[in-house]
């Protein structure tokens, strides 16, 4: 925000790190590399976090902050490819994604002077790249094939969304003091729509629906489309209670999205790689960019444009998925809602 506020209204280090992520995951490089790699990229993630209060001249510590994002954002991309199974599939409780919500916290909150800022997060990062680097020599040589499903709409939309909505984080933040919120309420909710949200959902997820119950889960997309749909909806109105609502349903539809058990689905359409990849760009690093160089014209008109754009694309989603149910053997299934 400090740093790059003049270029795409300070998000161009968020998009960065999203198309890095994006475009490193899933590779054959990233799934074959040697235990090594994973902890040198977490070094020097950890070291970079330094890099620009090192650099004195402000567009040196732009560019600083700009190449950290990217490396951050490929050692993103290979811890996922590497993990074969997500951490909401490990049991009842999720409870990895509230540690991690809990050491974010308290490495941001660390006392200290303002040059000893990036301590915390360096410190905390130099001890993720050890446990990821322990695991890896662990698990060494046992990955042959990266798992996952087809990254089509009912995937990508909550994830975009979500992306969407902290990326843009500080152009909200008018709305957010509005409601005489401080600073750190205003990052301490966001944790929480991070990290306890998904956990909650993904708990009560598991105690109700069986987890091998693929049409139940399929029907959780659904439901996850519908927090998409409605959320923009909530733009229309100008309480505290629309806005609150505004930010809710898309992080409901997200843990939704995050809590299903993500079993490979039969699909009417197959896309090559190169498609999955390029839509998951275009509607996340893609669309955060687009808001970030419109903003200075268009306001907050350029955040809700983009939510209303999620919207009409769930919504077709969702009407596609109830137009191929009619057409197929598993719509006289009883439904499980």
């Amino acid at each position: 925000m400090r740093l790059g506020w003049s270029v795409a209204s300070g998000v161009s280090a968020v998009v960065l790190w999203w198309a890095a992520r994006l475009l490193s995951r899933g590779r054959v490089w990233a799934l074959e590399s040697a235990p090594a790699l994973m902890g040198l990229l977490g070094l020097l993630t950890a070291w970079g976090v330094w890099w620009p209060d090192f650099l004195s001249a402000h567009s040196a510590a732009h560019a600083g902050l700009l190449a950290l994002a990217i490396l951050w954002g490929v050692w993103c991309g290979l811890m996922e490819t590497r993990s074969q199974s997500s951490t909401f599939t490990l049991g009842r409780v999720a409870w990895h994604p509230v540690v991690a919500a809990a050491l974010a916290y308290g490495a941001w909150r660390m006392p200290g002077s303002v040059s000893l800022a990036p301590l915390g997060v360096s410190a905390l990062l130099a001890m993720c790249a050890a446990v990821l680097h322990a695991r890896d020599r662990s698990h060494a040589g046992q990955p042959t094939v990266c798992r996952g499903v087809q990254a089509s709409l009912p995937q990508v939309l909550p994830a975009s969304a979500m992306g969407l909505m902290m990326g843009s984080l500080w152009l909200g933040n008018a709305w957010c003091a509005g409601l005489n919120l401080s600073l750190e309420w205003m990052a301490t909710s966001h944790l929480v729509l991070m990290a306890g949200l998904p956990a909650l959902v993904a708990g009560c997820i598991r105690w109700c629906v069986p987890v091998d119950h693929a049409l139940v889960h399929e029907r959780l997309s659904f439901i996850s489309l519908g927090f998409l749909i409605l959320g923009p909806l909530m733009l229309l109105g100008e309480s505290a209670v629309h806005g609150t609502l505004a930010m809710v349903l898309p992080s409901l539809a997200w843990a939704v999205h995050l809590g299903r058990h993500r079993m490979p689905m039969k699909s009417g359409v197959r896309w090559t790689q190169g498609v999955q990849r390029g839509l998951a760009l275009l509607l996340g690093p893609g669309l955060l960019g687009w808001v970030g160089l419109l903003s200075p014209w268009q306001g907050p008109l350029a955040v809700q444009s983009s939510f209303a754009l999620l919207g009409a694309l769930a919504a077709v989603q969702m009407l596609h998925g109830v137009w191929r149910w009619t057409l197929t053997p598993s719509a006289s299934l009883p439904h499980p809602f």
